[in-house]
């Protein structure tokens, strides 16, 4: 009878999954339409160019910084070159998605004057599904596209690949988005150093540092077992500079005079119709404030978040490039260290939204071992934004909201 019960429920989403139209009936009508594909056309032309652009910008990338893959493993000279490839991926990748929002606004705009397009006649926009077009059928989009031809010339499977396969499964599979947010539970928050490593989280150095070379033995001589990709995952989870990365395997010491407040908060919040009439939205976020650690030293603060935002489509859901989300935050602690507000003047630090299309990440390293002593006087409070709005406040430490929300 079991196997019976498992028959029908696959049977069942057998014919579910039959059932959905692999595109919405609209495409076939902007597929149609002479005046769109006479807007877009210039735009693809152009987008091409940036792809070949992109392209021989990776080659040339592998072959000055000399990278190979051996065993599976990228293999770098050392540091330096690890941050400039991250620096320069991500740069790329961010030129192939700012191409797209800056074409796809143009041709939105232009083209909803004469659409003749109709989604559904109940509704008050024509095109709403414009864009689900021009992701899916017209300019066919890749997700980090330059990250992912690093590896594809290189032969190997990164981190980044790999999550973002095992993300857009996710975001097809879950109807609702119930399930966690797996870019959310990575050993590196920030998705900034995932292009680098490959899927087991390693990578090799050729001819490291001598500053990390030097914390490898020091490790070691003090009886610690830690290796390579702990100190790299550790590093780059703290900091983007090779400046910084530099002056911390410089000075390794951090004076341990307190602990730092520690606490996390992550969950997957929908928008509200009036923020997003044309599709079902959700952001997904995780904020946090804990200590700077490696063998116990934590007196440098790290105050980070990251948030994502999906939008719901005809099968499952869709990262949303063209839809903006800011994380912002405002907090008055302690400095035990000095035994002082931080902010020394005793007002509340506020630090602005940094608003990014389709994600955004906060991280800021303070040299404090910010502390909470009374929470009804001192606090950390996140904020939220969409599209340069507010939309939600967290509050980590205390309860008190940044601008009187």
């Amino acid at each position: 009878m079991k196997k019976i019960y498992i028959l029908f429920c696959l049977l069942g989403q057998f014919l579910y999954g039959q059932a959905q139209p692999l595109y919405p009936p609209v495409f076939d009508c902007y597929q149609q339409d002479a005046g769109l594909s006479s807007l877009t056309q210039p735009w693809v032309q152009q987008f091409e160019k940036i792809k070949w652009d992109i392209q021989q910008q990776v080659t040339a990338l592998i072959q000055a910084e000399q990278v190979f893959v051996a065993q599976a493993k990228p293999h770098y000279r050392d540091l330096r070159s690890v941050v400039n490839i991250a620096k320069t991926l991500n740069r790329l990748d961010s030129v192939y998605d700012q191409f797209f929002v800056q074409a796809a606004t143009d041709i939105q705009t232009n083209y909803g004057a004469m659409s003749g397009c109709v989604v559904d006649q109940t509704m008050s926009s024509k095109d709403s599904y414009l864009i689900d077009y021009l992701e899916e059928k017209v300019f066919q989009l890749t997700i980090n596209y330059a990250s992912q031809e690093f590896a594809r010339q290189l032969g190997f499977k990164s981190a980044r690949v790999f999550i973002d396969q095992e993300t857009d499964s996710w975001l097809t599979r879950d109807q609702d988005l119930s399930e966690p947010d797996l870019q959310l539970e990575q050993p590196l928050q920030d998705d900034y150093f995932w292009c680098v490593f490959n899927a087991d989280w390693e990578l090799e150095l050729t001819n490291p540092e001598s500053e990390l070379i030097q914390v490898m033995e020091n490790n070691i001589g003090k009886g610690k077992q830690s290796k390579l990709k702990e100190i790299l995952l550790f590093i780059f989870d703290n900091w983007r500079e090779i400046e910084d990365i530099l002056n911390w395997l410089n000075t390794n010491v951090f004076g341990d005079c307190h602990a730092v407040a520690r606490a996390s908060f992550k969950e997957t919040i929908p928008l509200d119709r009036n923020l997003s009439p044309d599709h079902r939205r959700k952001i997904s976020y995780q904020v946090l404030q804990r200590g700077v650690l490696l063998d116990g030293r934590a007196t440098k603060t790290n105050l980070k978040g990251v948030a994502r935002v999906y939008k719901k489509k005809w099968i499952g859901w869709g990262r949303d490039r063209m839809q903006q989300v800011g994380i912002s935050y405002c907090t008055l602690q302690f400095d035990p260290c000095n035994n002082r507000p931080w902010p020394s003047d005793g007002s509340p630090y506020i630090q602005a939204p940094n608003h990014r299309y389709a994600k955004t990440v906060l991280q800021q390293v303070h040299p404090y071992a910010l502390s909470i002593r009374n929470s009804q006087e001192e606090f950390l409070t996140f904020d939220i934004h969409f599209n340069s709005s507010y939309l939600k406040s967290i509050y980590l430490f205390g309860n008190r909201p940044c601008y009187g929300n």
